[in-house]
């Protein structure tokens, strides 16, 4: 192995990495790593080895993360293969050990910087196994992850096996590749709390169900009862509508812009035949035009889910989430019922959780309405979270009772 680079970091980076978080982002020092070094050993402002970095010099942001602040630096770095199978079994078999997770055939078997493997995220979707990369360091290693998930679970096979690259920007914005088949579509069902859903793999980005709001879905449930009529807002493929109904919820209004996820939600709807349809309405429109057309006709509802995309375009101009939620905060409130319950998400690192509460007070302050904070929610079981590290706890969202 090649003398490894030791370069001096942005002493906010010598603080931030001493404090436990794992990224180098793009800045004066970062930009001067040498280009073709796998890894940089990074030292302080006395020129002191402090971190074992993993180089990513094509990423906009993230330019390095930490992989180890263990000395010698040059001996972990000769250990690299050792020490990614030794992090992936020991990830994998905390996660098989947790009994809840036997409720659902979709979790993370691996959860990037949280489980010491950064950039690196590991889905297990029924007998299919999803590996996610978001550096682009981790394509040097495909094989060797490849390998040790399929020696811890040797009944997935090669066609089983699929590879994805995402990331902010649409240069890390990748459909999965299937690991024997690269042209390959999969289409399959898995069952999460006794529904089933479709998965499509290959034919599009998402692949129509999200892990990591799986807790959440679950800690709503006392929130459902017979009573309840339900609006979904941005419903994607209807996991929260269709958990609403199997929990007996009288009625489910679920709202999306896109044509293409109402018919996925209808086709998931259609592979629960126990589940009454005639209790379901699907809106085809945007979340701002439903909630006018909804007022318009009178209509109440007692739990509202809205779950925006971070950000979003009109094609004239970008809005970020927690920027529509004025508009958003004043049209649920006209159809929620009174002691109702609106639940609101943020789904980005860039707010923090502190940020995100402080905002919606402030709305809710601007908007002379009265509610009172029933839940936070936030990432929870398969997808754990670290201290010093905001960006890898970028699920947010409150429950908001009106008074």
């Amino acid at each position: 192995m090649n003398k490894i680079p030791e370069c001096l970091i942005h002493p906010i980076s010598i603080k931030l990495i001493r404090s436990g978080h794992p990224w180098i982002t793009a800045d004066n020092f970062s930009n001067r790593f040498p280009r073709q070094s796998e890894f940089i050993i990074a030292t302080d402002d006395r020129k002191r080895p402090m971190a074992l970095l993993l180089h990513d010099p094509n990423h906009k942001n993230v330019k390095a993360r930490v992989w180890s602040t263990k000395f010698p630096f040059e001996r972990e770095a000769q250990h690299f293969t050792a020490s990614i199978q030794a992090r992936l079994d020991l990830a994998m078999e905390k996660r098989l050990q947790e009994a809840a997770l036997k409720e659902r055939e979709n979790y993370y078997l691996v959860f990037g910087e949280a489980d010491q493997l950064p950039g690196l995220f590991v889905l297990r979707l029924k007998d299919r196994i999803l590996i996610q990369f978001f550096t682009g360091f981790w394509n040097r290693y495909k094989s060797i992850i490849q390998t040790t998930i399929q020696e811890i679970f040797p009944e997935i096979k090669d066609d089983n096996i699929w590879f994805q690259t995402r990331g902010e920007t649409r240069e890390l914005q990748k459909l999965p590749v299937n690991a024997s088949e690269s042209g390959r579509r999969d289409e399959f069902h898995i069952q999460e709390f006794g529904l089933q859903y479709l998965i499509r793999l290959g034919s599009s980005y998402d692949h129509g169900l999200y892990t990591d709001m799986s807790s959440v879905r679950h800690a709503l449930k006392k929130y459902i009862t017979a009573e309840t009529a339900v609006l979904n807002l941005y419903c994607y493929t209807g996991a929260f509508s269709l958990w609403a109904m199997k929990l007996g919820a009288k009625q489910v209004t679920s709202v999306d812009l896109s044509p293409k996820y109402i018919e996925w939600l209808q086709q998931n709807l259609g592979l629960n035949p126990e589940l009454n349809s005639a209790q379901h309405e699907a809106l085809t429109m945007s979340a701002e035009e439903a909630l006018v057309k909804l007022r318009q006709e009178e209509r109440k509802f007692d739990f509202i889910i809205c779950d925006p995309p971070s950000s979003s375009s009109d094609g004239e101009k970008r809005t970020s989430a927690i920027k529509s939620y004025k508009d958003l905060i004043s049209k649920i409130d006209k159809v929620l019922n009174p002691k109702g319950h609106m639940v609101i998400f943020l789904n980005t690192h860039q707010v923090t959780n502190q940020k995100f509460e402080k905002t919606i007070q402030e709305i809710l302050g601007e908007l002379k309405l009265n509610y009172k904070l029933g839940m936070r929610l936030s990432l929870g079981q398969d997808c754990p979270t670290i201290k010093g590290f905001p960006e890898g706890n970028y699920l947010k969202g409150l429950v908001l009772e009106k008074l």
